[in-house]
């Protein structure tokens, strides 16, 4: 009974350890891109959006990093459902109430088009595309048929990561590069302590005529 009851305990630290590694985490440089030459090469003008934003992934957790003007931050907890937008030249943050649906991580990268439909808000009408590789990955595409002009055209999987490391919509999109797989500090992925919830900027007010 003792030896049973060992070796369900040691069968459970290592169904444990396997669910944990399933979620690989990783660091990488995101580099916004334009979906045509011609945007292309008017994007490519020396602007903020040519300085790669920084991504941190966790298992369930996500750090974005973007390098422009205001150097916001973008945390997500998909576990908890939650994401939050630090600025941290105002020592200030604010909860949103949705987090991007460019990025997600599946369990099964080869079938992925239910992972992506309940990641967006966005109307997917997807079909798996096949095989590709990028920048020496293996991935998978996928295709969303319904897209609008501003809703997400294309995502392509990592199939070690199980996240999406390059996405396209009509206008732009996004590629993951310099993936880094290793583990993240915990600290990354939280608010830190003394910063304030962000107000609203208060609009002036004209007040009201009186009436005689």
């Amino acid at each position: 009974m003792k030896f049973m009851s060992i070796s369900l305990a040691v069968a459970f630290v290592l169904g444990l350890s396997l669910a944990v590694g399933h979620a690989q985490d990783f660091a990488a440089d995101v580099v916004y891109t334009a979906a045509t030459k011609a945007n292309a090469s008017s994007a490519a003008t020396g602007t903020s959006s040519d300085i790669p934003s920084k991504l941190y992934v966790s298992k369930d957790k996500m750090r974005l990093e973007t390098h422009g003007l205001t150097g916001t931050v973008l945390l997500v907890n998909g576990k908890d459902h939650t994401a939050v937008a630090l600025f941290p030249s105002q020592h200030a943050y604010q909860n949103l109430a949705s987090a991007p649906s460019e990025y997600f991580r599946v369990e099964d990268p080869e079938n992925a088009c239910p992972e992506w439909a309940k990641a967006t808000e966005q109307k997917i009408v997807c079909e798996k595309v096949g095989h590709e590789v990028l920048d020496g990955r293996k991935v998978v595409k996928y295709k969303n048929k319904a897209a609008t002009n501003t809703a997400t055209t294309a995502v392509w999987i990592d199939l070690a990561l199980k996240f999406v490391i390059k996405w396209e919509t009509a206008s732009t999109g996004a590629e993951l590069h310099n993936i880094t797989e290793a583990q993240q500090a915990a600290d990354l992925f939280t608010v830190p302590s003394g910063l304030n919830v962000l107000q609203p900027r208060k609009t002036a007010s004209k007040g009201f005529s009186k009436r005689r």
